[in-house]
């Protein structure tokens, strides 16, 4: 998808759980923004929701979000904020149809010095920040019940924001 190619993240894929949108206005195309599965450990994450590890799945992770302007602009103001605010609407109809769970609440990581600004304009807070490593699995037996082995770069750090918004 060449979305994923021009994002800051440039993810190959999704992994888990996950719902794609495209971002539509009057039939133009200005990207896409992703529902996943929510992240394992979260700084600040279970403590905002006051949840534990097995609320997992009624928490829906913005696991990817990547608009551009058309000729140059957007088709409204704050329109990424709107975006994102009826994508949670949309979503939690969606996710509890597809997957069987009702949703507490979202998620996202916000790749410093970015600030997530578009995300606060839409009623999600800073609830705390990632120290930077990255996880990826490879082929193999994982340590844990997911499939893959799980390796790990602890010295390229990437502090990443966490936002959450409660339903």
């Amino acid at each position: 998808m060449e979305a994923m190619c021009r994002h800051y993240s440039q993810p190959k894929g999704f992994v888990g759980r996950n719902i794609c949108y495209a971002v539509m206005f009057d039939d133009i195309y200005y990207g896409h923004i992703v529902a996943g599965s929510a992240t394992r450990f979260l700084p600040g994450r279970n403590e905002f929701f006051e949840t534990t590890l097995n609320d997992l799945n009624n928490i829906i992770n913005n696991i990817f979000f990547s608009v551009s302007p058309v000729c140059d602009k957007y088709p409204v103001r704050n329109f990424t904020s709107e975006v994102i605010k009826q994508f949670v609407i949309t979503v939690q109809i969606d996710w509890t149809q597809e997957y069987g769970d009702s949703v507490l609440g979202f998620e996202t990581l916000v790749q410093k010095p970015r600030t997530g600004e578009c995300y606060r304009r839409a009623g999600w807070v800073v609830v705390g920040e990632t120290i930077g490593y990255s996880c990826k699995r490879e082929a193999g037996k994982g340590s844990d019940s997911w499939s893959g082995k799980r390796v790990w770069d602890t010295e390229n750090l990437k502090p990443k924001l966490v936002l959450c918004r409660k339903i």
